[in-house]
This record gives structure tokens, sequence and C-alpha cells, in this order.
């Protein structure tokens, strides 16, 4: 190499040393200059890491150091400028104006001749013709892999258009490409869809919404994924899982959409067929749920009433075994019901703000009777430092509790043990039931809350039930939020359980309010039971937490306030010798009873203890003058102030009288707005509405109640659903439209209760009973019997229903048959209505029912329904009604 430049090696170190002047003089030309600020290249960067190097690879070849044609360099400046985007004619440009610096610099120093001008120029093109062949192979390489990547792609798209219905549109979206699948699916040509839109297949059951989610999902997060339901070109439809991309240029524009789907017609009309499937079975389920339970509804009533009859010993023995038999149907019956509400939807749960001692220790009564039939002691712990108020389903609480005593009772043998317990930590309550039954094999366990599934054995092959229990416990648990959970041992008993989270809606403590009657005695007995010492845990671990001082002995050893003792384990000696006592007693029992009853000085607690019992045990012995609240009156009395919304004037009469009776005020409207206005003017603790009224509503005196709360920051006044429109779905419909409860007509008394438990409070004195005078008259076409029995009222109180009534009907049947004549819809129905309502409540069951039929045909102004054939029905059954 060097023979050919020898001028150049000649003067190899004065152009070495002048290095920096060259370099200089290169980036100091005008096109160096602004090709590097066209590709944002640092000028200063580009001198440090190329250019220095570039002329140092030169001075190489010419010490013969290095071959020309493989400046490393040069090829770490291509890479550079990958991304640069820099074109050949440039990049060119740049080398040229390295060589004229050599040149210049050449002229500058008076070395310049015609050889040393030719030695640089073959040293600069021997050195481009190397990069330049390293930069066309490189553009060779890409293109390469481009082609093996377009080949890939294509391989893609075959793929794709094999198995998936392509489609793409232009950014405005019509449509501009179509696979063939696209097309056999469709039945539309290619020519009928390229150019058209998306629309030419939309079907009418998708809404306008789902679309514009769909473009508001593109053009914000650039893709969508949805399953859609499209238009044959013959009619048919089709089902597509669909995933639509946003494809954009280098700047961000949307340029066009691509659409990749899969035909899932069979798969969704074979969901929608199970889910039809599944709602006609649990509509089956529901309604001859509800068909068997309402005849048997009375079977059970008459028998109770036959039982308090004077019978003879056999009769009554028959009558026990049929009512048993009544009630396991009625259980298996309310099992399938709730089963199937779960399973279809239409269960709701309704929160509200209850005490846990008192639910826990009235459900727990409820149960007593059935263990005292197989001498089963049923012991609990209600933890006294669980807040006063909680807030959850109280109603479903108590159902999971009364399922696992039920079955505790069931698997439990004679003269066992049931222990019941309820803490509440961290906002989670935990109610538990513990027995020492015959437990549940370790196979078995697993799918113990299964639907239709019970434990095997051959103890339980005898055992009544449908195996839904537990399961609806289950499911009822995960709808509140909570879980249910069990641990057995076969042969040793089983403990079943609910945690669930509840608001604290008072943090109070109801319990340590008020313990000043247990504090005054300070010296407290206690004669423990060796023999069933579960019995005496029970009690001794309340009174550790109520602070007693006691002293525990197997006998009576000092001198003492108040001994406490297990009934059914002392013997007849020393019953005789406490009833002749001058000290105060307290009775522990297993089962109610009555032996101390005449004895001030003895008062008595039955198993399971909570602290309320243990509480008026105490009382009762401070007090014995007092007699308990419920031996003065057995009718529940409440506090508060009640609006009562109510058009029909017999109905109001009716509502006026049950309200008295539970000690409540109230106040009437004839209508929505009066009711509006009422509430505006006044404070109410509870609110009884009628749907349907005159001049408005009640579904639109709810909301402007709620409305009116709200923009005055009032606190929420329960609002009842008072209505006769009990089809299915309309408590649902009424909670959703604002009502807190929903009581149905008739009213039943229970239900009546149950609303006024849930809102009010509940009154410690007695209201008076309104003394009803009473009439010489009878009444014909009503069942007084059953009315009394049902509505609690008195014969006079009915007479003055019925004359209401009457008065009302005489008024009623002439506007309808002029609304009939005059084919009146509007007004037939709402006359309907009112019949339907009013007959309700004095049980015209027939009445009713044809009312309510009448009132739906008016509603749809069915011309084909015979509405004078129908009226006429009713109307004949309404003047049976006679006051003689």
């Amino acid at each position: 190499m060097k023979k050919k430049i020898p001028n150049l090696v000649k003067n190899l170190d004065t152009l070495k040393g002048s290095k920096e002047l060259i370099l200089k003089q290169w980036l100091s030309y005008d096109s160096p200059q602004k090709i590097l600020k066209l590709h944002d290249i640092d000028k200063n960067q580009f001198l440090s890491d190329y250019a220095n190097g570039v002329f140092d690879y030169f001075m190489g070849v010419i010490a013969g150091v290095v071959n020309i044609g493989d400046c490393p360099v040069m090829r770490k400046f291509l890479a550079f400028l990958k991304g640069k985007e820099i074109k050949t004619e440039e990049l060119f440009d740049i080398c040229s104006h390295f060589r004229r610096s050599i040149v210049d610099f050449t002229y500058d120093a008076n070395i310049n001749s015609k050889n040393l001008f030719e030695e640089i120029s073959y040293m600069f093109d021997q050195n481009f013709q190397g990069l330049l062949g390293f930069y066309t192979d490189t553009i060779y390489q890409k293109e390469k892999e481009i082609d093996r990547h377009v080949k890939l792609l294509s391989e893609y798209q075959n793929a794709l258009d094999e198995s998936a219905i392509i489609s793409k549109t232009d950014k405005d979206g019509k449509i501009t490409y179509v696979n063939d699948k696209y097309i056999r699916i469709s039945g539309y040509d290619a020519d009928e869809l390229i150019g058209s839109y998306h629309s030419i297949v939309k079907h009418q059951d998708m809404p306008e919404d789902y679309f514009k989610d769909l473009w508001f999902q593109l053009e914000n997060m650039g893709i969508f994924r949805g399953t859609i339901k499209n238009n044959k070109k013959n009619g048919d439809y089709f089902y597509v899982d669909v995933t639509i991309v946003k494809i954009v240029d280098p700047y961000d524009n949307t340029t066009e959409y691509i659409s990749i789907a899969n035909d899932v017609t069979t798969l969704i009309d074979a969901r929608l067929e199970a889910q039809k499937a599944s709602q006609a079975k649990e509509y089956f389920l529901s309604n001859m749920s509800h068909e068997i339970r309402t005849p048997l509804n009375a079977i059970l009533g008459f028998v109770n009433l036959l039982i308090d009859q004077d019978l003879s010993k056999q009769h009554r023995k028959y009558l026990e075994i049929i009512l048993n038999s009544g009630e396991n149907l009625l259980s298996i019956i309310n099992d399938i019901l709730d089963f199937s509400k779960l399973r279809s939807g239409e269960f709701t749960i309704e929160p509200r703000i209850f005490s846990i001692h008192s639910e826990i220790s009235h459900t727990l009564e409820l149960f007593v009777a059935s263990a005292n039939l197989k001498e089963i002691t049923i012991t609990s712990f209600i933890d006294p430092s669980i807040p006063k108020e909680l807030y959850a389903d109280s109603l479903r609480i108590k159902q999971i509790l009364s399922n696992f005593l039920s079955n505790a009772i069931k698997f439990t043998r004679n003269k066992g043990h049931i222990h019941v317990e309820a803490t509440c930590k961290d906002r989670i309550l935990r109610v538990s039931v513990r027995d020492n039954g015959i437990g549940i094999a370790a196979g078995d366990i697993s799918n113990i809350f299964t639907a239709f599934t019970q434990a095997g054995g051959a103890e339980v092959e005898h055992m009544v039930g449908t195996g839904l229990g537990l399961s609806i416990c289950h499911q009822l648990s995960q709808h509140m939020g909570g879980m249910v959970h069990v641990s057995s041992e076969l042969g040793q008993g089983s403990t079943f359980w609910l945690e669930l989270p509840v608001e604290i809606h008072d943090n109070s403590c109801q319990v340590f309010n008020d313990l000043e009657e247990i504090k005054k005695y300070k010296k407290i007995f206690y004669i423990k039971d060796m023999q069933h010492d579960y019995r005496s845990a029970s009690f001794l671990r309340y009174a550790n937490i109520f602070g007693m001082d006691i002293e525990i002995s197997e006998k009576i050893r000092s001198e003492h306030d108040v001994v406490i003792f297990l009934e059914e384990d002392v013997d007849e000696e020393f019953k005789e010798k406490i009833i002749n006592s001058n000290k105060k007693y307290i009775a522990l029992t297993n089962r109610p009873s009555d032996i101390y009853e005449r004895y001030p000085h003895i008062s008595t607690i039955c198993f399971p203890l909570y602290c309320s019992k243990i509480k008026a045990a105490f009382d009762e012995l401070n007090h014995p003058d007092e007699a308990p609240l419920h031996k003065l009156e057995k009718a529940k009395k409440f506090k508060g102030h009640v609006l009562i919304a109510e058009d029909n004037e017999a109905n109001q009469e009716l509502i006026k009288i049950l309200v008295e009776r539970y000690g409540l005020t109230y106040d009437l409207a004839n209508n929505g707005l009066e009711a509006v206005n009422l509430y505006k003017a006044n404070n109410y603790d509870l609110i009884l509405m009628d749907e349907q009224m005159p001049t408005m509503d009640g579904n639109e005196a709810v909301r402007i109640i709620l409305d009116y709360e709200q923009e005055n920051n009032l606190r929420h006044t329960p609002i009842s659903a008072l209505t006769a429109n009990v089809i299915k779905g309309a408590k649902e419909r009424g909670l959703m439209s604002g009502f807190d409860s929903f009581l149905g007509k008739p009213i039943v008394i229970k239900e009546l209760e149950r609303v006024f438990s849930n809102y009010l409070r509940v009154s410690k004195i007695p209201a008076p009973n309104k003394k009803v005078a009473t009439k010489n008259s009878s009444i014909e076409g009503l069942d007084l019997y059953k009315l009394t029995q049902e509505l609690m009222l008195s014969e006079s109180e009915l007479l003055m229903l019925a004359n209401l009534f009457i008065k009302k009907m005489s008024k009623q049947i002439p506007e309808m048959q002029e609304a009939i004549l005059k084919r009146d819809y509007s007004k037939m129905a709402l006359i309907a209505h009112s019949i339907k309502g009013s007959s309700g409540n004095f049980r015209l069951e027939d009445v009713q029912e044809s009312s309510t039929k009448f009132e739906k045909m008016a509603k749809k102004k069915d011309v084909n329904y015979n509405y004078e054939e129908a009226f006429k029905k009713i109307k004949d059954r309404l003047l049976e009604i006679k006051i003689i």
C-alpha cells in the first residue's frame, strides 16, 4: 500500500501534527453542518466519537498499520445513523468533505502536488467503496429480513382468513376489506360490503349505547373486545366474539381499523337455551312451592285452632301428628322456595339496624320446645360487649342460625347438649352452634354445603329434609359478603358457624348500661353442678363478665344475699327449705317451669341464658310486686308517629285501628300530594304509603320525599309500600323506587308488626286499648271468625269497617258500570284496583282475584275481554255483604 501513496507517507508526520486543524476545517463547511443539524447530530459528539477516529484510521492506512476500505469507526457511525434515516448522498457528502479538508490543508501548507492529490483521492475512493459495500450489505440483509417478515405475515393472514372473520374499515368506519369467511357468514357479496358501514349487518337487538361504548374504547384505548349480534342478508342472525384494533401512522393519526372475530352463534344459542330452561325450572319450583304453601297454611291454621279445643287425648295426639307433619312439609317447601329464588337471582338482601342480643335471644326461644322434646339442653353465650346496634340483614342471620339449630337438634341424641355463641371483633360477627351429636364423616364434610346433600349413615336415613338448608345458608352468607364453616368429628359432634362483616351503627353496649339491680347483691352463692358442668359454665361465664362476686360450693356454707342453683339437680328437701326461707334464690332450669311462681323470693331462669334474661331475674327479685311486662300486656307496643297515605276509606279505618292497637299516633293523607305536604310540615318515624292513589301516586310521592330529604340534609324517614300489587317483581321494583319495605294487601298482622319492629322503638308502657261500643248487629257474607282471628279486631270494630266498605262499594259499583259502558279503561282499572285492595282486607279472595284480572285487562285495553260478565261476578259477590 505504501508504494501506491509515497507522497502521503512522506508527509505523514506533517498531516498527523495538523490533526486538529484538518478536523476543524472538515466541520467548518456548510454542507456537513447542515446535514448534522438536519438529523439532530451534535457537532461536538460527532467530532469526539467519529471524526477523530476517521482521521486516525486514515493515518493508520498511510503508516501501513491498517487495511484500506474497512474503517470500523465509519461502521460505528452507520450504526448510530440507523434510526436517523440519513440518505446515501448525505453520507457521501460528509465523507467527501473530509477529503476536501485534507486537500485544502496541503495547499495551505504548500506541500500540494498533482501526485499528492491523486493519492488522497485514491485513498478516499478505496475507503468509500468499502463503506458503501458494508452499507449495501446491511440494506440487503434488512431487505431479506423484511421479505421474511412479509412472508411470515402473509402466512399469518392466510391462517387468520381460514379461521377468523376479518374486516377492515377506514378511519370513518367505512368497510375497505372483508375476507371470504365474512362474506360467507353474512351472506353479502364483497361489492355490497366494501364501501358500506357495519350498520349493514347491525341487529335490532343491539342497543345504541353498546356501539357508543365501542367507539369510546377504540378512541381512548385503541382496542375493543366484545360480543356482537349481527344480521345476515337473509334475515337470520349470527353472534361474533370480536377484537377491533385501531391502526395509526407514525404521527399517531388514525388510518384504519381492523376487526378479527370468531363465530360463536352455536355457543350463545346453547347458553340462552340453558338459561331459558333454568328460568323455567326456577319458575316452576317457585310457583309450585307457593301454590302448595297457600292451602298448607290454612291446614296448619285450622289444626292449631282445633288443638286448643276440648278434645280427647287420642284426638289431640292425631292433631299433633298432623301439625308436626305439616310443619315439616312447610319447612321443605320454604327451603325449595328460598333455593329457587337464590338460583334465579330474585333473592334480595335487606340490611337494617338491629340488636344481635335481641335477635339471637328471640331465635333461641323458638327452639326450646323442640329441644325439650329430646331433653336437649341449649346453652348460649352472646358476648355482652357486642355493640348495641349493628347494620346487616338480621332476618337472614336468624335464618342461618335457625337452620344451624334445627340441624343440631335433629342430629343430637336425647339428653344431649347444644351451645350457641355470638361474638363481634373487628367488625366481623361470628355466630356458632356446637352440638355433641352424631357428627359428620370426614368424606362428607367437603360436600356438606352442596344442594340436595346430607351426610350419610344409618342414623340419618329416617331424617326429614330437603338437603337444601345448609346450601341456602352458604348462599345467603355469600350474598351478605360472609361465609359459613363447619368442623366435625364422627360420633363426637359438629360445630357450624357464620362469619359476617357488619357495620356498627351504635358503638355503645346496651348490656352494661344498667347493671345496678345485679350490683346491689354483694354476696352471691352458687351451688355448682358437678354432673352437668357445661350448664354451670354457661352461667358463670356471664357472671364473670358482669363482675359478680360469687362463692362457689356444692353446699351453702355462709351468709348470702342470693343463692343460685340448678333446679333439676337439687332434692325435694332443698326445695322445701328454700320455699320457707327468707333469703333470695334464683333457679336455673332446663325447661320452663312455674313451680316457684307463687314465691316472690325465688326467681327462675330457663336455659338458654342471655343477658336480658339474667337481668330480668334479678329485677324480679328486687321488685317482686311488679309483674313482668309480658304478663301485663301480651300485645307488643311501639313508640312513634306514623303518616298513613291511603285513599280507600275502609282501608283507612282498618289501618287506623291497627296502628292505634300498637300504641302509635298517626296522620292521614288521602293521596300522594297530601302525604308530601304533611311530611314537609311534620316529623314522622314511619310512612305507610299506598302505591296507587289519585292526584299523585305513591311512587311519585316517595321520589319527592327522598329529594326533599337530600336537598335539606334530613335524616331519612323509613317508607313502607302499602299495596295490593303483589305480583312477581312488584316488591323488587318498589324497593328500587325508594321504598324501604313492602306491605301487601290484604294486611297480614305479622308483616305489619315486622315493619314496626324494623323501624320503630318498642314501648315499655302498654298503650290503652280503646273501647269500641258493641252493637247488636251482625254481618252477612263475611267470615267474621276468620277476620277477628287474623286482624285481631272485635266484632264491633269489624262492623264499623264493614259498614264503610258497603258504603264505598255502593258508590263504586255504579261508577264502574258507567265506566264499562263508556269503555273508559283508565277509570275501569282505577276502580278495579280500589275494589281489589278493599276486598283483600276482608279476605274476599274471589273478589280480589277477579278484580285483579279485571284491572290487568283494563290497563292493557283488551277489547276481547268480557268486562260486563266479569264485573257482574264481582258485583253479585259484593252485594251478598249486608249488615243485619
